[in-house]
This record gives C-alpha cells, structure tokens and sequence, in this order.
C-alpha cells in the first residue's frame, strides 16, 4: 500500500513534485515485480530541504521510547546529510516512511532513479527481522540501547551492501 503526501510546498510543489506522484504507483509495483514485497509505504515528497531531519526524526521518535517527538529538531545524527539528500527511507509506526527532497531534484530522471532507490529500501526494511534489526540500530544512534560493537559493524556492513543494491536498481527507473 502506497500513501502519498506532500509538506512544505507552495502552490502543490511544482512540475517535479506532480511527475513523483504520478510515476510513484508504477514505481512501487517495479520494485515488487523485481525484489517482491514492500511494507506499507507513506511517501511524502517534501519542499523544504531544512525539514527532512524533522520528517525523519519524528516518525523515528514515535517507534522509540524515552525520546520526545516535539524536541527532535534539536537533534542531529552523525549518519544524517539530509540538506543535500535527494530522498531517505526510515521505519514509521505503519510501516516505512520515504520522504523525497523535491527542491534537490533538477530531472525526471532525478525523480525516477531516487524514487526507486527509496522503494528498494523499503522492502529491505520490509520483513519483520529487518524491521526488529533496524529498530535495535535505530535505538543505539539515539543513544537508547548500545549496539554490541561486533553486531553494530555487521549492521554497518548490511548497510553497505543495502545501499549498493539499491544503487544498483536505480537502471530500473529507465522503465518509468
């Protein structure tokens, strides 16, 4: 399931924001023909490239204990380069949140590469073991519950090759 939103947008985000929408259906079903099922999905395409940590943030703050959604904006982690990102994909309470930093995109080709990009994570974040793993990464990085340091290298490391498949299916995006 595929729920799309957009924040911090004037006047409905632009040419690149309504080509996202309108190709973000048929990107989703690329993605589960090619690496099978994805979770519920809430993509928001975002206009303001300062409010990614905070998109981010709060869905992550409301799966963790302790941490007060309201005061997330404050909070900076090292593993975030948001101002510059074109998308990010975290766990949310339904499922995964993909936001995508419409403003950074300069091509439909911008658009169809990260979009497919960010559904590919989500369906590696898309089990309930990958789900239970990041949830235990997410609480090490906000300083909840520390990481065993041999389990958190290997996590890095699936991180890494994570992030090479997904690099990897962006040519999946020419079928757009």
């Amino acid at each position: 399931m595929l729920r799309i939103s957009t924040q911090h947008f004037l006047f409905g985000g632009g040419r690149l924001s309504k080509y996202a929408k309108a190709i973000a259906p048929d990107a989703e079903q690329l993605v589960r023909d090619k690496f099978g099922s994805l979770p519920a999905v809430h993509l928001v395409l975002n206009g303001d490239t300062s409010r990614m940590d905070h998109l981010v943030n709060t869905a992550e703050a409301k799966l963790l204990t302790g941490i007060n959604p309201t005061q997330v904006n404050a909070v900076s982690r090292p593993d975030r380069h948001s101002r510059s990102a074109f998308g990010q994909t975290t766990l949310d309470r339904d499922g995964v949140l993909i936001v995508l930093q419409i403003p950074n995109m300069r091509h439909e080709r911008d658009v169809r590469e990260t979009l497919v990009h960010e559904l590919v994570h989500a369906h590696q974040l898309g089990d309930r073991s990958a789900r239970e793993l990041h949830l235990k990464f997410l609480k090490h990085v906000w300083g909840r519950q520390p990481m065993k340091p041999n389990t958190l290298a290997g996590y890095e490391v699936l991180i890494e090759a994570r992030e090479t498949e997904a690099y990897g299916a962006e040519d999946l995006a020419a079928q757009l």
